[in-house]
This record gives structure tokens, sequence and C-alpha cells, in this order.
């Protein structure tokens, strides 16, 4: 066999090797193996996939949410998603939050919670920081589903009607000392320490004296001649010692003129039209849950732009003083249920959210949208966010405030493809890429209908739209 022989034969098992392996690439697309690009197998796959680990869509396969995990468990029905399955939230819930804007169904949301209080007979702590008494009003709604409940109503709106106040009632003088300093904003820490220490020992002698604590007292022993003469009266008496006296007399000289002019603010209050509200003999946020009562607070922030951030600061601290008496003894569900949380948030709110489940206390907190959030502080919307595991989210007018609603209920893999075009026609070329896109577009939450919602628990790792129920 000569040299030409020999590369024939190997030209020729060349050949049938390439054509053995192009057949093999055929018969690998045709039952569908490719590893490579598989455009039905690779969009099943990505679209199947949920978007992050254990969540799913409620969908005519899923359990339906109206079963809860336990059937005895204590739920609210909030509404019935797309394919009419009814969606609860456990009462137990690691808090929920809220969010929607003007006339897209927040308050008929709140209204499912109120509605469930009344049903499993329920404490509650309701705050309403739009100050509205009309008909659809958290008012209006506790009158309408609680009407054999226990209520008291602290309404800032109308005085005059109000059941008394007192949030001084059942604490320490350091909490009420917390609860007055949070009354006033500070422009510098200096004048907050010295008005600090010179209400914690006036509160002290008032409570040596046997006086009830409340905004009436304080604002009368508050001047320092007032502060001198109780101080001295019990001195007198020997109710305390000559140096603690001395004392007394030395810390009026040096902080008492700071103190009054910062208490002033205190005075004003006890002065308008809403003095009447504060009073001795009034009722505590402790004392009405206690009671197994509701609480509704109804501010006004038209009327009282200044006042209603402060008082409502006064409210938040008098419902931390609550939580931590109930961490000693539970009762088995509290609901707060605090709207228009931009009004009145501060970092003792936070705390509040931070602490309340341990005592049973389960949070609903709502606000317009997330931009409300921003006017107290970036951080501050951030930490609403992460500490609440279940989302209410309604219509959203804003692109920006809507994207990010979308980006909090996530997203999913999808494919992407792309086809090159030669002189508008195309050239059967064309690219596949894994990528992921929103499980619900920023466009989908601007155009949401009033009364309908994106849902999603993290406590559940579910997902849906809903139509709110509106229970009365």
């Amino acid at each position: 066999m000569n040299g030409i022989e020999v590369s024939a034969i190997i030209t020729i098992i060349v050949i049938i090797g390439i054509f053995a392996g192009l057949y093999k690439i055929i018969q690998s697309f045709m039952r569908n193996e490719n590893k490579v690009f598989d455009f039905e197998r690779d969009h099943k796959e990505a679209t199947t996939k949920p978007p992050y680990k254990g969540t799913k869509q409620l969908d005519n396969n899923a359990k339906q949410s109206s079963k809860c995990t336990n059937q005895n468990e204590e739920a609210v029905f909030i509404g019935t998603s797309t394919n009419n399955k009814n969606v609860f939230i456990p009462s137990n819930a690691k808090h929920v939050f809220v969010c929607g804007t003007t006339g897209s169904g927040k308050t008929v949301a709140l209204s499912n919670f109120i509605k469930a209080g009344a049903d499993y007979n329920y404490p509650m702590l309701i705050v309403d920081g739009k100050g509205d008494t009309d008909t659809g009003s958290l008012l209006d709604i506790v009158e309408k589903l609680c009407p054999k409940r226990k209520t008291y109503v602290i309404n800032f709106n109308e005085p005059d009607k109000s059941d008394k106040y007192n949030p001084f009632k059942n604490t320490s003088t350091d909490v009420i000392k917390d609860m007055l300093i949070n009354m006033t904003n500070w422009s510098e820490e200096h004048y907050k320490y010295n008005t600090e220490r010179y209400i914690l020992r006036l509160l002290k002698l008032i409570e040596k004296e046997g006086i009830s604590l409340s905004l009436e007292s304080l604002v009368k022993y508050l001047p320092t001649d007032n502060f001198n003469k109780l101080s001295k009266d019990l001195s007198v008496k020997k109710l305390i010692t000559k140096e603690e006296r001395i004392e007394d007399s030395e810390l009026a000289k040096i902080s008492g003129k700071i103190a009054e002019s910062a208490g002033a603010r205190f005075a004003t209050i006890k002065e308008s039209s809403l003095g009447q509200i504060f009073d001795g003999s009034g009722i505590d946020i402790y004392t009405a849950l206690e009671e197994n009562a509701i609480i509704l607070f109804i501010l006004n922030p038209l009327l009282y732009p200044e006042m209603s951030p402060l008082i409502g600061n006064l409210i938040v601290i008098d419902s931390k003083k609550a939580v931590s008496k109930f961490f000693h003894h539970k009762k088995k569900r509290i609901f707060y249920i605090l709207d228009e949380i931009n009004v009145y948030a501060s970092s003792s709110l936070l705390d509040l959210v931070n602490k309340s489940r341990s005592a049973n206390i389960a949070c609903i907190l709502a606000t317009q949208s997330l931009s409300d959030l921003d006017s107290v502080s970036a951080e501050f919307k951030e930490q609403i966010i992460e500490n609440c595991n279940n989302y209410i989210a309604l219509r959203q007018n804003s692109s920006i405030n809507a994207e990010h609603w979308a980006s909090i209920f996530g997203t999913r893999p999808t494919m992407q493809a792309t086809y090159q075009i030669k002189e508008g026609e195309s050239t059967q070329l064309g690219s596949l890429r894994k990528t992921r896109e929103f499980i619900y577009h920023p466009d989908d939450i601007k155009l949401l209908k009033a009364g309908m919602a994106v849902f999603l628990s993290r406590d559940r790792m579910e997902h849906t739209k809903i139509s709110i129920q509106k229970p009365f």
C-alpha cells in the first residue's frame, strides 16, 4: 500500500468521524438534550422556578391560604386572590406593613384587622394620624365593627368630646421624664441634659408629696419658685434631707430657667383646647388594654402640625410602657394598629416594633407611600420594611415608590431572546440568555384599581394579587 492510498484511507476516516459527530449533535437536538441552547427547556426551567427559595404564588393548585397551618389558628381575612382563594394573615404575624395612596383602599385594609380584633376579643391600640372622623374613618369603622366593646376615644380633633388621657399613670418617673423630653425638639444637648435633670428631680419631689403625676401637676410645679417651695415643704416634713434641699436649690439655679423655657411647650398644651384631654384621672394605654378594651387616638396634624408629632411620640412611649408590662403577663394577642406613622415617626416607634412581638403584640403599620417615610430618613424607611414580614401594597402613583415596592416583592428568572435584523429582514440569527424580571412590575403596581393590592408574606413565603375584603 503506497503513500497515496494511506492518505486516502485517513481522509475517509476523518470524514466518517466528522459525519458521525454531526449525526450525534443532530440527534441530541432532536431529543432536546442539548446542554448549550434549548429555548423550550431553558424557558420552562427559568419561568417555573420560584423567585426565591420556598416561595410560591397562590394558584389553583396551591393549598388554600384560608386553611391556616392549624385549623384552630386565629387569622385575619384580608381578601381573595385573583383566582378566588381566600387569603388570611395569622394573628401572630411578624408585623404587617400596609401602604397605599389616597383612595386606594388602605383604611379598608386596616378595617379587616379591626374586624378580626373584634371577633377574637383582642384588646387593641389604634392610632389615626390623619385626624378624620367622618364616614369611613377609623373612628367610624370602630363604632360599626365593635359596638359592644369598651372603647376609649382620645380625640384631639374634638377635645370636648374626648375621653381623658393620662400617659403618666402606672409608670416610673424615668419613663415620664422620657415622655416629656421627647415632646420637645432639642437644638443642643446642653439644654436637653439640664432639662432632663430638673424634670426628673421635680417628678420625684411631686411623687414624694403624694401628688398625682399628670401634665397639670407638672406644669404647676415646673417654675423654679414652685419647685423650691415644694422642696422646702418636703424638707420641713423631713421627707427629704437638708442636703437634698440644698442640692435642689442649686439645681434650680443652674437648670431651672432652661427647664422653664423648654417646659413652656407643656404649658402651651395644657392651656390650649387640647389641655382638657390630659387629666390625672384619665386612662393610659396599659390600663385600657389590661381591661381588654379598645383605645383609639385621633391626632389632628392639619390643625396642630407642630403638636401632633410630639403628642404622637408621647403615645408611642406610652405604648412601649404597656409592652414592657405585658412581657410579664402576656395577653393571648394584642393588636397595635398604627395609621399614618409618618406623622409620629421616631426611633421610639422602631423600638416599639422591634420589641412588641415578644409581648404577643402584632403591629400593623400603615402609610400612604414610602416617600412619607423618606421624609423622616431613608434609614427609617428601610428599618420599617426590614422589621415587617407581611406587606400589603395598594396603588402607588409615584414611579419611584412603585419601583421600590416591585424590588421588595422580588424578581424571578426568565429568558431573554434577541434577534438579528439586517435591512429590515431577519437573518435567522439571535441569542438567548437567562435574566431576571420583576414578579410584579412597577407599572402593575401603579395601575392597581381601588381595593386591589399585592400581598407578600415572608412568614408563609406566599405572594399574590388580592381584592381587599370590605367588612363593613
